[in-house]
């Protein structure tokens, strides 16, 4: 298959910045008859000449007085505690949830609404941001904003300081990308609330390690026509610049990884066949095999679940069978499973794991960093466990009567969506204690379209109001009783809790 290689007459920004761009000149370049690549070279040239217009765009707007203001610079989130987007007829916006009263004691129901400011270095409004999508980064947020030109679309995305709002561009090449996410590699930023609410369309892989640095990956095109996702560490982030590390190899594609404290990485390559381990200092381990085969093909072993635990990085390995001494492959009668622990760049076995797997494994949705620990909400037939997954001394299995699916203030609970109950789960013990269970009757009038927050004594929800035909934001509390926190404001299409 013929390799295309992207073409480079135009910005840099401009390609970095638009996907759609590279998806376009592949169509151009492969695959197309000869007779029609003069046509469609000029194509290109067309919409080159667009992109080098949008990509010279800065973030200028005129007030009142026909001043010219600047580049975004700040935000004002600094007082929220939940982010939302919403999608109506009055465009795409961002609001912040913040509490009304300046006394912290106060009842969470005296909750506010507001938008989303977007202002320049002079405290100015930045006009014509579209919000896209919200991550958490530790202290920081990364936001990301699109511009729609025609049938040009482009993006642009910023660190956002939680603290006071303060915004640093990130540069061009270092945009983060949301492609190449797979379940086998976990990280704790994934799991804080399990039941289902809107989040980024996209997913967007973030870990940290203990220094308060934080990984993504980007898009970098080479010169081969190849465009791997490069796993890159982000620190010192100021107005005098970002650092940036790479961490992956230079041709690599990443497809999920993790930290453990130190800033050791494992990766998965792009396929999923191959895991890669890099240390602190950037040496480079042997690739590991995710899954490893007989002569003929047939599975011997393979990964099924990699994490970060509280003393370096663990995996959970199933086993098909093993060879004996003459080489003779002999399958087990049912698989066995070992927990492994990642020490000098591969995997060891640290004990067998006796647990039934045939209903689910360890994954995104059942595993949560709580108190300290890695716990893992199993579930076989109509029994459920916790088990302590943290390291490769601390395995314990704790029998629980509910499943948890939500981290709230540093404490396991089950939500349960359809009644509006929750409970609080004990790790230690697996003790289950009823914390409340509302009325959901008093809510007929409403479609919940989704649920925006759970805290121990609220439910904020996004709704459509079937008497006035009206999309709200709402809370309901201990007294049953749903308060209009906005209206008419368009649907719900992402919501982003501000983790402390």
């Amino acid at each position: 298959m013929q390799t295309c290689p992207i073409r480079q007459n135009f910005s840099p920004k401009s390609i970095v910045q638009l996907k759609s761009y590279r998806t376009f000149v592949r169509s151009m370049e492969c695959n197309v008859p000869e007779n029609m690549k003069k046509a469609n070279l000029f194509l290109i040239w067309i919409f080159s000449i667009s992109v080098i217009a949008t990509s010279c765009r800065e973030d200028i707007v005129k007030d009142s007085g026909g001043e010219k203001t600047g580049k975004l610079a700040r935000m004002n989130i600094a007082d929220a505690k939940l982010l939302f987007i919403t999608s109506g007829e009055s465009g795409v916006k961002l609001y912040g949830v913040k509490n009304s009263s300046l006394l912290k004691s106060t009842s969470e129901m005296s909750d506010e609404i507001y938008e989303i400011e977007y202002l320049d270095e002079n405290g100015k409004p930045v006009e014509d941001k579209i919000p896209r999508s919200i991550y958490d980064a530790g202290d920081f947020l990364i936001v990301f904003f699109r511009e729609v030109d025609g049938w040009v679309v482009a993006e642009e995305a910023y660190f956002v300081r939680k603290a006071d709002g303060a915004v640093y561009e990130v540069p061009n090449e270092y945009i983060p990308s949301s492609d190449g996410y797979n379940e086998l590699i976990f990280n704790s930023n994934v799991n804080r609330q399990g039941f289902k609410y809107p989040g980024n369309g996209d997913f967007l892989n973030i870990s940290f390690d203990g220094n308060d640095n934080f990984y993504y990956t980007a898009i970098r095109c080479l010169s081969s026509g190849e465009c791997p996702h490069i796993l890159y560490r982000v620190s010192s982030i100021s107005n005098s610049g970002i650092d940036f590390r790479q961490v992956s190899a230079e041709n690599e594609t990443v497809w999920g990884f993790c930290m453990d404290d130190a800033g050791n990485s494992i990766y998965c390559r792009a396929g999923g066949e191959w895991l890669r381990y890099v240390s602190a200092d950037g040496n480079m381990g042997e690739p590991i095999p995710v899954i490893t085969r007989t002569g003929w093909d047939a599975p011997v072993s393979v990964y099924r679940f990699v994490w970060n635990g509280t003393d370096g990085i663990m995996a959970l390995l199933a086993v098909w069978g093993e060879y004996d001494s003459e080489g003779w492959y002999n399958a087990y009668p049912e698989n066995r499973h070992y927990l492994m622990k990642l020490k000098n760049g591969q995997f060891e076995k640290t004990r067998e794991i006796s647990l039934d797997f045939s209903r689910n494994f360890p994954s995104s949705y059942n595993v949560f960093y709580v108190q300290g620990k890695v716990i893992y909400s199993h579930y076989s037939g109509s029994s459920t466990i916790l088990v302590d997954i943290s390291g490769e001394n601390s395995y314990r299995e704790i029998p629980c009567p509910v499943g948890a699916n939500i981290v709230i203030n540093g404490k396991l609970y089950n939500f349960d969506e359809n009644t509006f109950s929750l409970t609080h789960i004990n790790i230690d013990n697996g003790t289950a204690t009823p914390v409340f269970a509302l009325n959901k009757s008093v809510l007929n009038d409403y479609v919940i379209s989704c649920i925006m927050d759970v805290t121990e004594s609220s439910i904020t929800f996004g709704a459509y109001r079937l008497s006035d035909k009206m999309n709200v934001v709402a809370k309901i509390g201990l007294d049953n009783v749903p308060v209009i926190l906005q209206s008419n404001s368009g649907e719900v299409s992402l919501v982003a809790p501000l983790n402390p």
